[in-house]
C-alpha cells in the first residue's frame, strides 16, 4: 500500500519541481499523479462531477457544521486528492486570487482590469475559528429554515459569503459549497436552480462577480441578488455543478 504523504505546508501540496497539484492518478513515470495541468483539469472536472450527481441521489446525512462540509468535500474530490476534506494547511499569509474589477465595472464588462488581488483567510487557527464560527450562527437561526424567500436569500447570501472568504479547502470549495448549500436550502423548503450556475453563463459569471464584491466591499448585498434569482420553492431536487 502506497505510503500517505503529509501535507504541512503550502508547498507539499504540489509535484515536485512543478505547479501542478499532487494528484491521484499514478502511472509509470508519474510518481505524483499527473503532471498535466490541462488533463489534471479534466480528469478532477470528471471525478468531482460524477461523484456530485451521486450525492445529488444520496445526499451525506449531516447537522450542516463544518464535519457536514468535510464529509462532502472528502466525497466529491477522493478520487483525486489525499488530502480530501481537510482544512488547507497555506499559505500562512493570505491567499490571494486575482479577478476582474467588480467594483467599478459591471460583469463581463470588456474594459474590466482582469488582475484584481481579492483576499481569503490565511491558513491556520484563524480560518479554523472563522468557519466554525460561521456554522455555529448557522445552527442558531436554525438552518435558515421557516423563512420567507427574501430573507433566505439575504440569510444564505450572509453564510455563503464568509465562507466563500473563509475558503476552508486547497482546491474545490466552489463545488462543495454548492452541494452543501443546495442540501441546506432543501430542508428549508428551497432549491437553487442549478442550471443558472452552469460553467460558460452569464448567471456563473454573475456569482462570481457577486462573491468578489462581497471580498472587496464586506457587502453581500450583490451576492443576494444573484441568490434572489435562483432560490425556488422545492419541486424536484438537484446540485450544482462546476
Amino acid at each position: 500500500m502506497a505510503r500517505r504523504h503529509v501535507f504541512r505546508t503550502w508547498d507539499d501540496y504540489f509535484i515536485p519541481g512543478t505547479s501542478v497539484l499532487r494528484n491521484k492518478f499514478i502511472q509509470p513515470g508519474k510518481p505524483y499523479g499527473e503532471t498535466d495541468p490541462i488533463k489534471l483539469r479534466r480528469l478532477e472536472e470528471g471525478a468531482a462531477a460524477f461523484r456530485i450527481e451521486e450525492l445529488a441521489k444520496h445526499p451525506i446525512e449531516g447537522r450542516f457544521d463544518y464535519e457536514h462540509m468535510k464529509a462532502i468535500h472528502r466525497y466529491i474530490f477522493h478520487d483525486v486528492y489525499e488530502w480530501a476534506g481537510e482544512e488547507r494547511v497555506g499559505p500562512m499569509t493570505f491567499m490571494v486570487k486575482t479577478g476582474p474589477d467588480v467594483v467599478n465595472f459591471p460583469p463581463s464588462d470588456p474594459r474590466a482590469p482582469q488582475d484584481v488581488p481579492y483576499r481569503y483567510y490565511p491558513a491556520g487557527p484563524e480560518l479554523g475559528r472563522a468557519a466554525e464560527e460561521q456554522y455555529r450562527r448557522l445552527a442558531a437561526k436554525d438552518l435558515l429554515r421557516g423563512m420567507g424567500r427574501d430573507s433566505f436569500a439575504a440569510e444564505l447570501a450572509e453564510v455563503w459569503g464568509e465562507l466563500n472568504v473563509i475558503h476552508s479547502f486547497r482546491e474545490g470549495n466552489t463545488r462543495s459549497q454548492f452541494v452543501f448549500f443546495s442540501q441546506l436550502a432543501e430542508q428549508a423548503g428551497w432549491r437553487l436552480e442549478s442550471s443558472y450556475f452552469a460553467p460558460g453563463t452569464t448567471g456563473r459569471e454573475e456569482f462570481v462577480a457577486a462573491r468578489f464584491y462581497s471580498q472587496a466591499t464586506g457587502s453581500n448585498d450583490r451576492l443576494v441578488q444573484v441568490l434572489s434569482r435562483v432560490i425556488v420553492p422545492v419541486t424536484t431536487v438537484g446540485y450544482a455543478c462546476d
